[in-house]
């Protein structure tokens, strides 16, 4: 038995939460990032990897999880039609999107064992913000680091 009967309609609402948690005013005011196109990318990478990493440990069918990762990268995809990217460049922009993500699940699925400076070093390489002050990565740390807790109790 497939874990998503009606799969599209049932990943709408997973995409649709974890776009909401990266509009979350703290990652842009209290932990200093940008609120940028790539930023908004990459906390939905991470958010979703955690997702994934709990998905393949509860042993959901691999056809799902291929399914979800599917579907949001159309829905990221879509969303680079939206701002007027052209073919040509979103070809290119999602290759390298999708090997970003492989590099962020890869991380996430050893996360418990990353020691903390690899993980501040990790969110370092990958968030930017447009100002001088620093970005917050001990408070990225442990917002990732209670999400993969979060994630693994609750019902997907």
């Amino acid at each position: 038995m497939h874990f998503f009967k009606s799969k599209k309609r049932d990943m709408v609402p997973l995409y649709n939460k974890i776009v909401f948690l990266t509009r979350k005013n703290f990652f842009y005011k209290e932990y200093n990032l940008s609120d940028s196109f790539s930023n908004r990318i990459y906390l939905i990478f991470f958010h979703l990897s955690f997702v994934l990493i709990v998905l393949k440990r509860k042993e959901i069918d691999k056809n799902d999880q291929q399914s979800i990762f599917d579907f949001f990268f159309k829905q990221i995809e879509l969303n680079c039609r939206e701002l007027g990217y052209g073919d040509s460049f979103i070809n290119k922009k999602m290759k390298g999107l999708i090997k970003l993500f492989y590099e962020i699940l890869i991380t996430c699925h050893n996360w418990k064992t990353l020691h903390i400076n690899h993980k501040n070093d990790l969110f370092l390489r990958f968030f930017t913000n447009n100002s001088k002050s620093k970005i917050l990565t001990s408070k990225l740390t442990n917002y990732f680091d209670e999400f993969s807790f979060y994630v693994e109790d609750i019902s997907l």
